[in-house]
């Protein structure tokens, strides 16, 4: 039921807020933070390693601890670390304090992120597609890393660099009375062994690999599509716009899948593989012509493009993977395929930085088109490999046994159709049966004493034949009308 659990669904939604404002809030205070603390670049990679360390790590202890312990506990957990470790940044009086602040921004993150990810594909909090609620859910993820850069900027002309970290902190720690209502019944069948067997499984595997692809474009996009705009011609201010229009149009298409595409059109816990395939394949087609566009409107086109492609892409294949695993270990396999997605956006974005390195920024887009071409790939092999997901795979069995004893019976063709029109021949006939038989049986059985001979005779072919004809047909008539239930 749509919205049955309303405080869980502001936990959900809010939680993926959150992981949109921790993953942009470096980038948003990066240069405010280095002139407060005295480091240099080098320092300042240094927190990203750690932020990025601690992503790795944290998602997969959110993951086991979902499983374990719930929701409730992970999402308050996460609302805490996040507020603090803004609130850490805004207090630092020296760079130690700075790295501490980024450990835990990757812990409060990766709480919200697997609380987020994982609740919303519940079918009590959203809609019963798991990747459709994926898209919904993410739309306000584009929203929290879409506003933090405008919000920061604008603070920090109005008040302290503190101050407006304060505020910032508060914004991730209100919603934490939300989770203090009711969420679904945890299901029952976690274990560690369960958990770490989630690492042989195909869903899981090709899950993992899609996301490391996909998170690896993101990555890059977000990283370099300023570069990119500046190289085109674009000034600063007109390449924070370009930035701006990828992410809105990432929420976009997000949207439109969520309502339209997968409310509409396709199932995507079914098709979604399919669906992954296609925006792939445009992706691909995108990248590629960012690389020879020579003009910044058609570069822009190409971002747009790329942000539409992208936009379902995370969301859906966290769906299809999460709908083919157990529901008490979806929170333990959302970290798998989470933890080894950021390895792609750990390695790729730097790869691309020291392809265009002394050289123009485009040459290095090609490795982003090529890993959508290997995104392709991969799609098409969850389309294929990949079976229905496990509400499907459960329900058809016992869909199967209902009709399954229908095509038994009609077998004789007579037998269910005589029940059905005359429901109580069967109950008179075995009353009348046992009453008329065995008043003859006594009447035949004097006669033995003229022919000894013919009296075994009756007495064994009238018992034979009378006797379990009319008992089978009484014992197969009485429950023949319950076999179509």
């Amino acid at each position: 039921m749509l919205f049955e659990y309303k405080l869980a669904t502001l936990v959900t939604i809010t939680s993926v807020f959150g992981l949109g404002v921790v993953m942009a809030l470096l980038g948003s205070v990066k240069i405010r933070l280095v002139e407060k603390l005295k480091i240099d670049d080098a320092q300042m990679g240094k927190m990203f390693s750690v932020f990025n360390f601690s992503n790795l790590i944290f998602v997969l202890v959110a993951g086991i601890l979902c499983d374990a312990l719930g929701f409730k506990a992970v999402a308050i957990a996460g609302y805490i670390i996040g507020a603090l470790a803004v609130f850490m940044f805004g207090a630092a009086k020296n760079y130690s304090s700075a790295l501490w602040a980024c450990f835990l921004l990757g812990v409060g993150g990766m709480f919200m992120n697997t609380v987020g990810n994982t609740l919303i594909v519940n079918p009590e909090i959203l809609f019963e597609d798991a990747a459709r609620s994926g898209n919904l859910g993410n739309v306000f993820f584009g929203l929290g890393a879409f506003i933090v850069p405008l919000l920061t900027a604008w603070l920090f002309k109005k008040t302290s660099f503190s101050n407006a970290l304060n505020i910032v902190a508060l914004i991730i720690f209100v919603p934490v009375i939300f989770a203090f209502g009711a969420f679904p019944e945890a299901p029952e069948g976690f274990s560690i062994g369960a958990a770490v067997a989630l690492i042989g499984q195909k869903q899981i595997i090709l899950g993992a690999l899609a996301l490391m692809c996909y998170i690896a474009l993101e990555s890059s996009m977000g990283g370099w599509i300023t570069t990119y705009a500046n190289s085109l011609g674009a000034n600063e201010a007109k390449s924070s716009q370009v930035l701006s229009s990828f992410w809105i149009s990432l929420m976009i298409s997000r949207l439109v899948t969520a309502l339209f595409i997968g409310g509409v059109l396709i199932n995507l816990d079914v098709n979604g593989a399919w669906f992954v395939l296609c925006l792939a394949i445009v992706a691909a087609a995108a990248i590629y012509l960012m690389v020879t566009a020579k003009t910044l409107s058609t570069g822009i086109t190409a971002i747009i493009l790329t942000g539409l492609a992208f936009g379902p892409c995370f969301p859906t294949i966290v769906g299809v993977t999460l709908s083919r695993t157990e529901e008490a270990l979806r929170g333990s396999g959302f970290g798998l395929i989470f933890a080894v997605g950021l390895i792609g956006g750990i390695f790729v974005p730097a790869w691309m930085g020291a392809i265009s390195k002394g050289k123009d920024i485009r040459s290095s887009m090609k490795v982003a088109s090529g890993t959508a071409a290997v995104l392709v790939v991969i799609a098409f092999i969850m389309g294929l490999t990949l079976g229905a997901p496990l509400s499907i795979a459960i329900a058809a069995p016992e869909e199967g046994a209902a009709v399954q004893p229908v095509e038994q019976s009609g077998v004789p063709a007579e037998q269910p159709l005589a029940p059905a029109v005359e429901p109580a021949a069967p109950e008179a006939q075995p009353q009348i049966a046992p009453e008329t038989q065995p008043q003859v049986a006594p009447e035949t059985q004097p006669t033995p004493e003229t022919q000894p001979q013919t009296a075994p005779e009756t007495q064994d072919q009238p018992t034979p034949e009378t006797q379990p004809q009319t008992a089978p047909e009484t014992h197969t008539s009485a429950p023949s009308p319950g076999q179509p239930q």
